[in-house]
């Protein structure tokens, strides 16, 4: 186990120090699997990985389902641009040492006019992309996890399909640096089949690494992550939450290397609402800025049981 614990953190290391390992260039199907899950996660730069620790993990890094003691369900919806909106339910469940989870994600691009040759008016169509994914993760001891997740995608343009499989393997390993928790992420994300509709192309698979900082116990969370695509640029983001008391907290983030985005614009931010004694219920809200096309909104509720 020793030996385990000393490659995990150096492969999280190398992955922070070389990213260009994984850079390419092309492109790929199903890019919605891009997209956060959470408004939680959406508000802090989208820096999760080394987090985890609610029932989007299934999305994050599956090892974050052995984070909790309770059952979660959680469902999000978020306007995008053009009418485009996306949508995700996902449940979490305890046993044990172990936790294992579910969760299905769409996007619905709503009516597009289609043109024909001489640009004549033929209409409208739709298209949409649909995926679910099983995970299920394990605790080895009290400071390292490790979990999986198997996904089933489909997409959908106009009279055109395809579908694929995909897979995610990831863990987390917590310590401490001086008197400051930490937890080390690392995720190998989206490594799958070909597929279309139409000619078919790879999947979005990326390396994804982070960490988490409890700078101060049930209070401050500080968050940092960088994904590296192996067919599109490497991202990055930072963010942090404050639990200003037990039902209200603060979120902020900010995403690196996003070409389309300047100035203020990488900001997020957001809060989130709790109520009941162990935050049964719980409302998040994200804002997150698409640059010259305005802003994108997202909102997350849940239950704990």
């Amino acid at each position: 186990m020793k030996y385990i614990k000393i490659t995990f953190v150096y492969l999280s290391i190398s992955f922070f120090v070389f990213p260009c390992l994984w850079a390419k260039s092309g492109t790929t199907a199903a890019d919605f699997l891009k997209f956060p899950v959470g408004a939680r996660a959406s508000s802090m730069g989208e820096a999760f990985i080394g987090l985890a620790n609610d029932s989007s993990a299934i999305y994050w890094n599956s090892a974050g389902l052995t984070s909790n003691s309770w059952t979660e369900v959680s469902a999000t919806y978020s306007t995008w641009i053009d009418g485009i909106s996306i949508g995700n339910v996902c449940c979490s469940i305890p046993f044990g040492e172990n936790g294992m989870g579910v969760g299905v994600t769409y996007l619905n691009s709503g009516s597009i006019s289609k043109m024909g040759i001489n640009k004549s008016d033929e209409g409208t169509y739709t298209a949409g992309d649909i995926g679910v994914t099983l995970g299920y993760g394990t605790r080895l001891d009290d400071d390292f996890s490790l979990g999986c997740a198997v996904k089933y995608i489909s997409e959908t343009i106009d009279t055109e399909s395809g579908t694929g499989f995909a897979a995610d393997l990831g863990g987390l390993y917590s310590t401490k640096i001086v008197v400051l928790p930490v937890t080390l992420g690392v995720v190998a994300s989206n490594f799958g089949t070909k597929m279309g509709p139409g000619e078919k192309s790879d999947l979005p698979s990326a390396i994804r690494v982070g960490a988490s900082v409890k700078v101060i116990k049930n209070v401050l969370n500080v968050s940092a992550e960088f994904d590296s695509y192996q067919k599109s640029d490497a991202v990055a983001g930072i963010g942090a939450e404050y639990n200003i008391s037990k039902i209200f907290t603060l979120r902020m983030g900010y995403k690196f290397f996003r070409d389309d985005l300047s100035g203020i614009e990488p900001l997020t931010a957001g809060f989130g609402i709790f109520s009941g004694e162990e935050y049964d219920f719980m409302l998040d809200y994200a804002f997150d800025n698409i640059g010259a096309l305005g802003l994108a909104h997202k909102i997350s509720v849940g239950i704990r049981l």
